[in-house]
């Protein structure tokens, strides 16, 4: 086979490969920011009340929920405890990513104490993280009182 034909099809094929590459990239990076967010606007109040003595407003209601959060790398299953309209577990219930849990097994633990899905990324699990936010903003959802 002539060097010349051989050149020009290696280029053709590293040409679709990267246009491949950078339309998937784009569609990573939607998954990466969240499909699905969680209303911060509070819509009912509960028994607890802040420093002020008024009652804190909490858009959770009291019951343990599951979501499900997908990546490129896996699938991220978490349970989460509200108690007082406050997340107060979370637990990895299903973790089938490349990486194993022990990789994001702080994550929980921050959910918990910054009441929020947007936790800090892990080094090393990116992909397993995003999975985890995920699911825990698939949770969230709904326990929306």
């Amino acid at each position: 086979m002539p060097r010349r034909l051989v050149a020009l099809s290696s280029s053709a094929i590293a040409a679709i490969y990267f246009a491949g590459f950078a339309a998937t990239r784009a569609a990573d990076a939607g998954v990466a920011s969240g499909a699905t967010t969680v209303p911060t606007s509070a819509t009912t109040t509960t028994a607890a009340s802040s420093s002020s003595g008024a009652p804190t407003v909490s858009p959770y209601k009291d019951g343990t929920y599951t979501g499900t959060g997908t990546s490129r790398r896996g699938n991220v299953t978490v349970s989460v405890t509200i108690s007082g309209g406050r997340i107060s577990a979370v637990n990895l219930t299903k973790v089938a990513t490349e990486y194993p849990a022990s990789a994001i097994a702080s994550l929980p633990a921050q959910v918990v104490a910054t009441q929020s899905a947007q936790v800090n990324g892990t080094s090393g699990a990116t992909y397993s993280a995003q999975a985890f936010r995920g699911a825990v903003q698939a949770a969230l959802q709904q326990a929306l009182a």
